[in-house]
């Protein structure tokens, strides 16, 4: 029987989905990056409204999830922590490599055959190195010689190649390519549902653990990351379903791991979002595939976001990058959907990693080259556009609301606070420490996970 999928009745039943868990709670709270009734810190430095800040073992871009007294936190490469919300103090941290993961009868054989696969990748590794070699020759003048040779590699390339068909254990099990300084394994915020908390790494190894830190199940897809950087988005719960997005789009069973349904309908980098479309659950992916929850089928297609994400606010779908275009939603989950575009509008700026905020109807959105544009929500109207200088870094971190405040953040650690509303009006200006995640709120609180610490910042009017 298949390790990742043995996983006892009895737990199973316990993780059902059941009415009175608490809403899903994962990347920017439920996709939408408002966080209602909170009073949270507008002034805070590495020493200046802390109230506890919890060493990191390494750098993630995961958001922290507050569940409960619980906040969860990842680390490169493959590690979920558990740490106590009020104190930081450390209740459990399990590691999600593949060797953790695997029977030790079975990964001797996974490791065996890795081991034997990896003289033909590196061998492929050195016949790669020559092709770019002799290309640059021949950008530069013809060269019947290095023609030659790059044609007779190129058959070596694909013999060695085919030799990996004897080891697919090795392929299957191979540790996909990341950017380790920017991205790595750890990019996707993990989801809960107040009783469990799933979680999905860049190695393709996806895990459901309960509160207390026991590994419920565990399973490792066979998707391999199209983009140079790894993986990035994060998975939705949606009706008892864990939805993820790596190269296909596979929903689980998220009481047991096992595939409902699962589709190749290309990489998305940003984050999906659930909506609801009558009496079906809608999934709406950044590579602009949208999705009925139950089966998996595609029902429209929009042109997709590079980056960022989308958001749903209300009866309306909005994709915001270097073009923004604001989608009504159609009243039912129909085979097919002819989509209604209300407008469309060009924010300022060039490249757009950080998702937009919806508020008060109002979008805000920032460029990676820290320029602001406020867009009316009914008509995309530019309501006004404003330089930030946010420091020398790019602005990654999500946008989010907080208190009827705007948190603006690059990866200098530097965060502007601004009043909500169609006029700029800054309440402060604060340094941190280098970070890309987003922070998070719950109260008078900010969770902000920076590559070395997480922070728990307080300064509402409760500590005032």
């Amino acid at each position: 029987m298949n390790w990742f999928r043995v996983v006892c009745v009895v737990v199973c039943l316990s993780v059902a989905p059941d009415a009175r868990a608490e809403s899903p709670q994962g990347w920017r709270r439920n996709g939408s990056g408002v966080y209602p009734n909170t009073d949270p810190p507008l002034e805070w430095s590495v020493d200046n409204n802390v109230l506890w800040k919890a060493p990191m073992p390494a750098r993630s871009n995961a958001l922290p999830v507050l569940t409960g007294d619980r906040i969860f936190v990842c680390a490169e490469p493959f590690t979920l922590i558990c740490l106590d919300a009020e104190d930081g103090r450390e209740r459990w941290r399990r590691q999600n490599d593949f060797k953790t993961l695997t029977d030790p009868s079975r990964w001797k054989v996974i490791a065996a055959e890795l081991a034997k696969a990896k003289v033909i990748w590196e061998q492929v590794a050195e016949y790669e190195k020559e092709v770019e070699r002799l290309q640059k020759i021949l950008e530069d003048r013809d060269d019947p010689e290095a023609e030659a040779q790059l044609e007779q590699l190129h058959e070596q390339i694909d013999q060695e190649n085919e030799k990996l068909a004897a080891f697919p254990l090795a392929v299957r099990y191979r540790l996909p390519i990341t950017q380790p300084q920017y991205n790595g394994y750890t990019t996707a915020t993990p989801v809960t549902d107040g009783k469990h908390i799933w979680a999905v790494f860049g190695n393709r190894a996806v895990v459901c653990y309960d509160l207390e830190g026991v590994r419920v199940w565990s399973r490792v897809l066979p998707d391999l990351p199209q983009a140079m950087w790894g993986h990035s988005s994060s998975p939705l719960l949606v009706e008892g379903k864990l939805i993820i997005n790596i190269d296909a789009t596979t929903a689980l069973d998220a009481a047991t791991g096992e595939i409902v349904w699962r589709a190749k309908y290309g990489q998305s980098w940003g984050s999906g979002v659930r909506t609801q479309l009558g009496g079906d659950a809608a999934v709406l992916l950044a590579n602009g595939r949208w999705l009925r929850a139950r089966d998996g089928r595609i029902m429209a297609r929009v042109p997709p976001l590079a980056d960022a994400s989308p958001v749903v606010v209300g009866d309306t779908a909005y994709y915001v990058g270097i073009n923004a275009v604001a989608y009504a939603l159609p009243e039912r989950a129909l085979d097919r959907l002819e989509l209604k575009e209300r407008w469309t509008a060009r924010p300022k700026g060039s490249r757009f990693y950080a998702s937009p905020v919806v508020y008060d109807g109002l979008i805000y959105t920032v460029s990676t080259q820290h320029v602001l544009t406020v867009l009316d929500a009914r008509t995309g109207a530019q309501v006004y556009a404003r330089r930030l200088k946010l420091g020398s870094e790019p602005v990654w971190a999500s946008l989010c609301v907080a208190g009827d405040c705007v948190y603006i953040s690059s990866r200098d650690g530097v965060t502007v606070v601004l009043a909500a509303g169609k006029k700029y009006r800054e309440l402060a200006r604060n340094e941190l420490e280098y970070f890309i995640a987003t922070p998070v709120f719950t109260g008078n609180r900010m969770y902000v996970r920076t590559s070395d610490y997480l922070y728990c910042i307080g300064g509402g009017a409760e500590s005032r």
